[in-house]
């Protein structure tokens, strides 16, 4: 397996590194960056491992490097070569991560590059070594070396540290398996959908199955609120290319997905609640009418049941058993739903929600209110996973997974002109709100984990600001169903051919690969023709 390390040291310091590739009789490989020598390393002390070694001299390149190169590792070292002074660890590190931190907010969390995988070479000062190496530890640096001796010990360090974050999971009797890899889709209503729906469409694409997996071939697969749609359809088989002709009543195995599946209103269980409440008034104190008039309201202005149904219709069109419990299937779906009483995320899919229907998860995770309607399900009510959970992510690395893949719809559409939010009127600040509440939550969570995980790979996807505008209003628009889903799958595939190097290499890793750059583009003019086809 090939580890990609970025060697970030004085230019000085950079003659004593090529002198070391010469030792290790390193072969010289062609330059992703430029002006950047890169080595690969097959060494006896790597134990079948192999590193590929790209040397920088600036700080300012480091960041560059990461967005479009990938790296495994980056080393930097402040030992000074000669009289040439060098920048001290601390400080070169803290504008690393303030740069990455910059970038990120620009770039998206796909961008985010943790501390954990930064390690330190010391110049060698027994007054400062001890403190030094604790203010790099609390910044979450994995490891220092002071000074060392030679060539063989910096080798037999850096071993140590990649093995310390290799998978234990995929390796019997000593020989390499391909390691597990999931996704994990987030919500954001109809819109957030058919984002996914379009997301995904380009990731299927994208990748050659001929010399590799395809993304059916995950093995964990989790969703919340609309995502655990996209979850359980990709899980079973079900190609985005079908569903995305179902929504135009074009499909050859699905029925039409129309918007009165979509939206199946619950005018009697809406007309009962406010009878039930209507009876009571006679008589009662006007200053009472207002507690009267919010207990008449509606849960839930749709059923969702017609959903549900088309749902269970369709993974079962695909050979796709309605349980969690299916022996047979070598892969694992779990749906994150809202106790609507206790506000406990509840898992469906995991012991003890594991005996229940698919599409009764399904339509449990999708009880957005004021929207859908709550589902009961074993004496308890359920809501949208989405309240209490943003995405699933931790659950993929607790079964395992070391390349995650997630797609995340609910993003806010910011925009730097004053008053424009207010100018839309209350719901759309509502649901601005909403998303911004939920996005935070996710980056968060995502920063957080990447800093805890620094093992697993994460490919995350969101829309970019054209998508976030076409999105900013009601979650439910059915209209621009061909707009959204065309516009995530162009987004999606830039994403993948401006990122190309970094995914290719993520990716090869688990068994994957990514076409070429010219090929998506061939596939891009070949799907245009397919989107106009639709109307």
């Amino acid at each position: 397996m090939k580890y990609f390390l970025l060697y970030v040291g004085s230019a000085a310091q950079a003659e004593a590194v090529k002198r070391a590739m010469d030792r290790l009789s390193a072969t010289p490989a062609e330059s992703a960056f430029a002006r950047a020598p890169t080595w690969e390393i097959d060494h006896p002390l790597l134990q079948g491992r192999t590193l590929e070694v790209t040397l920088l001299t600036d700080l300012d390149g480091v960041t560059p490097h990461l967005r479009h190169f990938p790296v495994d590792l980056l080393i930097y070292d402040e030992r000074p070569a000669g009289n040439e002074p060098t920048i001290e660890a601390r400080a070169a590190i803290r504008k690393i991560r303030e740069d990455v931190a910059t970038f990120a907010e620009l770039w998206g969390p796909d961008f985010l590059f943790p501390m954990s995988r930064v390690v330190a070479i010391l110049r060698g000062d027994k007054k400062s070594d001890v403190a030094r190496s604790l203010e790099l530890g609390r910044v979450h640096v994995r490891d220092v070396i002071v000074d060392p001796a030679g060539t063989a010990q910096l080798l037999r360090w850096i071993f140590r540290v990649i093995e310390s974050q290799r998978t234990e999971i995929g390796h019997a009797r000593g020989e390499e398996v391909t390691p597990r890899s999931g996704i994990a889709f987030s919500g954001g209503g109809l819109e957030g959908f058919l984002f996914q729906l379009g997301c995904l469409h380009a990731i299927e694409r994208s990748f050659d199955k001929g010399e590799g997996r395809g993304l059916d071939q995950a093995v964990v697969y989790s969703g919340v609120s609309s995502g655990s749609i996209m979850a359980a359809m990709t899980a079973g088989g079900v190609p985005t290319t079908e569903v995305i002709k179902a929504l135009h009543g074009k499909s050859q195995t699905l029925p039409p997905l129309s918007s009165g599946i979509l939206f199946d209103v619950a005018g009697v269980d809406i007309a009962r609640r406010i009878g039930i409440e209507s009876l009571s008034w006679s008589g009662l104190d006007p200053q009472k009418w207002v507690n009267k008039i919010l207990r008449a309201f509606p849960t839930g202005f749709f059923r969702g049941e017609a959903l549900k149904k088309y749902f269970k219709s369709a993974i079962e069109k695909y050979h796709f058993k309605d349980t969690f419990r299916d022996a047979s299937r070598d892969l694992e779906l779990y749906i994150g739903a809202t106790d609507q009483d206790s506000f406990e995320h509840v898992v469906f899919g995991k012991p003890p929600w594991d005996d229940i229907a698919v599409s009764d998860a399904l339509r449990a995770s999708c009880a957005l209110p004021p929207f859908f309607m709550p589902t009961q399900i074993k004496g308890r009510w359920f809501v949208d996973g989405q309240i209490t959970k943003s995405c699933n992510i931790e659950l993929l690395i607790e079964r395992g997974c070391k390349l995650v893949f997630i797609i995340d719809p609910l993003k806010p559409y910011a925009t730097l002109v004053p008053g424009s939010v207010d100018k839309l009127g209350g719901i759309y600040s509502t649901i601005q709100a909403i998303k911004a509440l939920v996005s935070t939550r996710f980056n968060v969570t995502l920063m957080h984990l990447t800093e805890r995980y620094p093992d697993v790979d994460f490919i995350v996807f969101q829309p970019d600001e054209e998508c976030a505008e076409l999105m900013s209003g009601s979650p439910m628009r059915y209209t621009i169903r061909t707009r959204i889903v065309k516009l995530a799958y162009e987004h999606t595939m830039r994403q993948l051919r401006e990122r190309h190097q970094v995914y290719q290499a993520k990716l090869e890793k688990y068994g994957f690969k990514l076409l070429p750059v010219m090929k998506l583009l061939e596939l891009e003019k070949e799907d245009a023709r397919f989107f106009k086809s639709l109307g």
